[in-house]
């Protein structure tokens, strides 16, 4: 639709067809065809053409000053749009998982920011939804564990441990298990997931378990587990004060994984804006002082 149109208000503005093309770095044949092509579209004659100069028509004019107007509109769109490019205004929009994490670490630490820097919104989403980046509305995407290969641009704001536990009087009725394969023996209360990964030294296993309960969620988990219901396994986070003060006690911890890297995950730096780089490193240095 908007094809020739800036060679036709070249055109104009330059007075020639050969002025139009060196200012467009372009040819004077092409130039004329692309303005030729647009009058037909729009079924009007635009310029009167002679071999000593150019002069628009009635409807020429009209249009002309059209085009003008939305030329620059367009030009103060793209200066618009590159200000909230680089200035510390606008939305930031985060996917997260959800729980612990993103309760009383991550809720808290966005609220923190805004305090600081009132000129950007923050839109929290806990889905935990796997998003193509370069596709997905989002600027910034927290998970933990592996990832993918991808173009995308990653940084750790921590690493996690994970545990398998239960609560005392668990272990006083059914004894602890020594060793991975011993859970398909035990009473175990899962999450998303019932196939537990284990590793020692080289040797890696995957554990399938089964129990009277079942629920998507770290606090529901722990809770099971202290009243007694079987073993969990969930990252540290869950599991902190109650392995402290004794109400829930970990096995097979030689055969954990180590640490995991909860990320920072955000699209290729040439599509970051300053406020999501600035955001980033605001919440590095935040897990620094309030460690996760």
């Amino acid at each position: 639709m908007f094809n020739g149109v800036l060679d036709f208000v070249t055109v104009v503005e330059e007075g020639s067809f050969t002025a139009a093309a060196e200012k467009l770095v372009s040819s004077k044949a092409s130039i004329s065809q692309r303005v030729s092509d647009l009058e037909t579209r729009l079924g009007v004659q635009l310029l009167y053409r002679s071999t000593r100069k150019l002069r628009l028509t009635e409807a020429g004019e009209r249009y002309y000053q059209s085009c003008q107007q939305g030329l620059e509109l367009l030009e103060d769109g793209a200066l618009a749009a590159q200000q909230l490019q680089h200035h510390l205004q606008g939305k930031v929009v985060i996917n997260s998982l959800g729980g612990i994490f993103a309760e009383q670490w991550l809720a808290p630490a966005l609220m923190a920011f805004r305090q600081e820097h009132p000129n950007i919104d923050i839109e929290l989403d806990l889905s935990s939804q796997r998003e193509d980046l370069l596709s997905s509305p989002f600027d910034i995407v927290f998970r933990m564990g592996a990832l993918p290969n991808s173009n995308l641009q990653v940084r750790i704001l921590s690493q996690m441990n994970t545990y398998v536990v239960a609560s005392p009087s668990y272990f006083e009725r059914y004894g602890k298990p020594k060793h991975p394969d011993e859970l398909k023996q035990h009473q175990c209360v899962c999450g998303t997931v019932s196939q537990w990964p284990f590793v020692q030294r080289e040797q890696k296993l995957m554990t399938t378990v089964s129990g009277p309960f079942s629920c998507p969620n770290g606090h529901v988990l722990k809770q099971a587990a202290l009243q007694g219901l079987g073993l969990i396994r969930t990252h540290e986070m869950y599991l902190r004060e109650a392995l402290a003060e004794g109400s829930l006690e970990a096995v097979l911890q030689d055969w954990q994984e180590l640490s995991q890297p909860l990320w920072m995950v955000f699209p290729p730096a040439r599509f970051r804006s300053k406020r999501v780089s600035m955001l980033a490193d605001w919440l590095v240095a935040y897990a620094v002082a309030h460690p996760i």
